[in-house]
């Protein structure tokens, strides 16, 4: 074994160690009720205490043990995904500051320590995104990086705006109304979660090695933006941005979900699915209830890892082909294979005592009792319905008993590294709604529907099976619809495409008309012109210089006889 295999077991050891241990303590925090805020002063700069704070309460542990336990298996999955790689004792190190940065992060109840983590998520992303540094990966992360860059400055800003509240500290603010810093705090979110209109970087960034996907689009960087919301949620819904939240992520989430039913890549499915729940958990905290957000937080990261780490085991099988309907039979030539992929789709789906059941039931009874109106009532569902379609489509094209592969001998199991890296992850996805909702929920959240209502969610689980049944071998075609369901709305277009081509057309047009043309003709040309034909007239003024010397000599000494 290598010094870089050693090293991913290593780190993959002690994180599942430290997960341990963070479980325990969010556990005991939640029986016991106790909280613990570690600062340290800085400087005090008018009135302005500048310091480093670390909030260890249930949420951070809960959230710091899931980060580690996800991370521990990604770990322990790299040593067999980068197995050949000359670079992969690069790629773990940059692997390991990204997880480092996200713990960071959620430690952080001050704005500026914050920073740190937010930051470092940014910039090592983007060095993973372009870790195999081709042409796609480079554009990716171009994309993800600009985008990241709109919520760093967002932050920026909010921290000199919430200088004259005197703290940077959100644990203990109170909201006063006029505060411009919630917006931008809402934006930066929206950035890192990959809302509307920000969503292009989160399909792009599928250019990363499968590791990394299980663990940016699981745990880490797209749940940032939902955490920094969690932990504002109560000052944004006083300042009224709820409903700006329900607008967007509703959207979001509708969009996510038609994308993915007429994607073909697989593994872009499972990206726009995570968008799709992304915008279902910023719909939670628009309705105000934190809690159940963190809740599927919690849960979506268990069954989404362990279901890119089986989308990539058959891509890596298939010989790098990545297009659904090219991959079939994995049921009978995979058996552990397809028993993972099979209860991470139904947890996604939101199928009875799985893990995204608890959240998603959840989630949708009480949006029948909140003050939704109709029309986004109706999104939301048409969402939920969408994500059954496209999980049941990919259940099937996996699992099918018509072989549609290159090649059949190709196809292999999970070797024990991989059965390692899965099987406390496809643990998490069993257990893990059971146990966070008989722990973590507050007791007086608690839902009164009638009969009808109490059906809904089954009666939309049903919709989404048939919807994905009859859309099984949906193609991509040319019309406006699926190409706008394809590039997401057009917004693929709009954030790379789009400002890139009038940039170049403006740029063409100024070399064309200005730097060629009028500026040209009065500018270097015409300078040019006008200063040869002055130093031509000098020129020919200087070439009798001496006779008229003399002759002004003889005329001065001769004026000079006469007045002597």
């Amino acid at each position: 074994m290598s010094v870089s295999f050693k090293s991913f077991s290593i780190m993959s050891v002690g994180l599942f160690s430290y997960s341990t241990l963070m479980f325990f303590m969010g556990f005991y925090s939640v029986v016991y009720d106790h909280s613990l805020i570690v600062e340290i002063e800085g400087m005090i700069l008018n009135s302005c205490l500048m310091s480093m704070s670390f909030l260890f309460d249930w949420m951070g542990f809960i959230f710091l043990g899931s980060v580690c336990l996800i991370a521990g298996s990604v770990m322990k999955y790299s040593e067999w995904y980068m197995e050949g790689d000359l670079n992969d004792n690069r790629f773990s190190f940059i692997l390991i500051s990204f997880v480092a940065s996200m713990l960071v992060l959620i430690v952080s109840p001050n704005l500026v320590s914050l920073l740190l983590g937010w930051d470092g998520l940014g910039l090592s992303s983007y060095a993973l995104v372009i870790y195999y540094q081709n042409e796609v990966s480079r554009n990716a992360g171009m994309v993800t990086i600009l985008t990241n860059r709109v919520g760093d400055v967002a932050i920026l800003i909010s921290v000199a705006l919430m200088f004259t509240e005197g703290m940077w500290d959100f644990y203990n603010l109170v909201y006063s109304g006029g505060e411009n810093w919630v917006w931008l705090i809402a934006v930066a979110s929206f950035t890192k979660s990959a809302q509307i209109p920000f969503s292009a970087w989160l399909p792009a960034a599928m250019a990363a090695p499968t590791p990394v996907s299980a663990l940016v689009h699981s745990s880490t960087l797209v749940t940032a933006g939902v955490y920094l919301l969690i932990r504002f949620n109560e000052i944004i819904c006083k300042s009224g941005m709820g409903s700006i939240l329900l607008v967007v992520s509703v959207l979001t989430m509708f969009m996510a979900g038609m994308c993915a039913l007429f994607e073909v890549d697989l593994k872009k499915v499972v990206a726009l699915s995570t968008l799709s729940q992304l915008g279902l958990m910023v719909m939670t905290l628009g309705l105000g209830m934190k809690e159940l957000a963190f809740f599927h937080l919690i849960t979506h990261a268990m069954f989404k890892s362990s279901l890119f780490m089986c989308v990539g085991f058959m891509i890596h099988s298939s010989f790098g082909a990545q297009d659904s309907r090219l991959m079939s039979s994995f049921a009978g030539s995979s058996p552990n294979l397809g028993v993972a992929l099979g209860a991470s789709n139904l947890a996604l789906c939101g199928f009875p005592f799985l893990a995204g059941f608890y959240s998603k039931d959840m989630l949708l009874e009480q949006m029948q009792m909140s003050w939704f109106n109709l029309i986004f009532m109706g999104l939301a569902m048409a969402g939920s319905v969408l994500t059954v379609a496209y999980s049941f489509r990919v259940l099937y094209l996996s699992s099918a008993s018509v072989n549609t592969s290159f090649l059949v001998s190709g196809l292999m199991d999970f070797n024990p590294s991989v059965v390692k890296s899965v099987s406390s992850l496809f643990a998490g996805s069993l257990v893990s709604g059971f146990v966070l909702f008989w722990t973590v929920l507050p007791v007086d959240l608690i839902n009164i529907l009638s009969h009808g209502q109490k059906y809904v969610v089954f009666s939309l689980m049903s919709m989404g099976g048939l919807l994905g049944y009859s859309l099984l071998n949906c193609m991509k075609g040319g019309s406006v619809f699926q190409m706008a369901v394809n590039s997401s709305w057009f917004l693929s277009d709009l954030s790379t495409k789009g400002s890139v081509d009038k940039s170049l057309s403006l740029g063409l047009f100024n070399s064309k008309v200005l730097d060629s043309g009028w500026l040209e003709f009065y500018g270097g040309q015409g300078g040019q012109v006008t200063l040869s034909m002055s130093s031509f007239t000098l020129q020919r003024g200087q070439a009798y210089m001496v006779k008229g010397f003399l002759c002004m000599v003889v005329l001065g000494g001769f004026v000079l006889a006469l007045v002597l």
